[in-house]
């Protein structure tokens, strides 16, 4: 029997927060480890007495979590680490691969490809003096993906835990197919342990990236699991890919969720607007997916928005 992947849930802005992992983790399996959603670190200075991150420690969160930052000010980053240190994580992920226009626009994520002399400027300062483990989550490059070969000529100076590779380049944002061929030639590159990130929706496609990259023993997967919570437990073996949709299961973990983000949210309309963006995904569990996310999304009202839920659900 062929040894099963290590599944990542990705991180998702706006939707794989603490609350969201540990109420998925009590319902589905599969999933082995996640990175947390990035903590930004300040551009300039810090005045260390005032400065603080909302990390959980470690005993809160539901399945195995590696917090990731944001930025390269070394300073802030020294201060970051003691702070997850002290919260019980041995191990950092470094954001190079977000792809949104407001990060990109500060030299940040994938925008901080563009300057490859910054990124060995950085590692150079921090590795000999940090006591965790340090892995990086970035693209095949920002502009072109033959950027790819420089980046991990420059990534193998370094014993790096893993790098977990999204293969598109940051201009692509999440549009367009992923580009297996120089994902390949980064693998026979990588003296790193590499991650693979990029569209895995259905267990096709994690069969015939598997079947492509036999040596690949790790696999992150973000939108394909909001879509599909099941996902990870089909490619595992745990349920079968062709099992029907167990609906009861599902209505269990939706209805904790809202109760747990119903206490978060004083503002009802907030609450709407955060389960409404669940939905966008939720909704490919059925048949009729345009119809559902159509009518669940146009509710004007969270008495609208439960009765129709509820109404799908049924």
């Amino acid at each position: 029997m062929s040894e099963a992947p290590f599944i990542y849930l990705a991180p998702l802005e706006g939707c794989t927060e603490i609350e969201f992992r540990n109420v998925f983790a009590k319902h589905f399996g599969g999933v082995d480890a996640t990175i947390a959603p990035f903590i930004s670190l300040n551009h300039h200075g810090i005045n260390e007495k005032v400065r603080k991150w909302n990390v959980p420690n470690i005993e809160m969160q539901g399945m195995k979590t590696i917090p990731q930052f944001l930025g390269r000010n070394v300073q802030d980053f020294y201060h970051l680490v003691q702070w997850v240190k002290q919260k019980g994580y041995d191990e950092i992920n470094w954001n190079l691969g977000c792809p949104s226009k407001r990060v990109i626009k500060k030299g940040r994520g994938s925008g901080q490809l563009k300057f490859p002399d910054e990124i060995k400027q950085f590692l150079d300062e921090v590795l000999p003096n940090i006591d965790i483990k340090f892995s990086i989550k970035t693209r095949l490059g920002f502009e072109n993906p033959e950027e790819c070969f420089q980046l991990f000529e420059l990534f193998n100076q370094y014993p790096l835990s893993e790098i977990i590779l999204h293969s598109r380049i940051g201009k692509q944002m999440y549009t367009s197919e992923v580009n297996l061929d120089y994902f390949e030639e980064c693998l026979r590159l990588s003296k790193n342990e590499l991650v693979y990130n990029g569209d895995i929706i259905r267990t096709d496609d994690f069969k015939m990236l598997k079947d492509r990259f036999p040596s690949v023993k790790r696999f992150m997967i973000g939108r394909g699991l909001l879509k599909d919570p099941f996902l990870a437990e089909k490619i595992k073996g745990i349920i079968e890919p062709q099992s029907a949709f167990d609906k009861a299961r599902f209505i269990n973990f939706y209805e904790e969720l809202f109760e747990v983000f119903d206490h978060k949210f004083w503002n009802k309309h907030e609450l709407m607007g955060k389960m409404k963006e669940y939905w966008l995904s939720f909704s490919y569990l059925f048949e009729n997916r345009d119809e559902v996310s159509k009518y669940v999304i146009r509710s004007k009202d969270m008495e609208e928005f439960k009765a129709r839920t509820e109404e799908v659900l049924a």
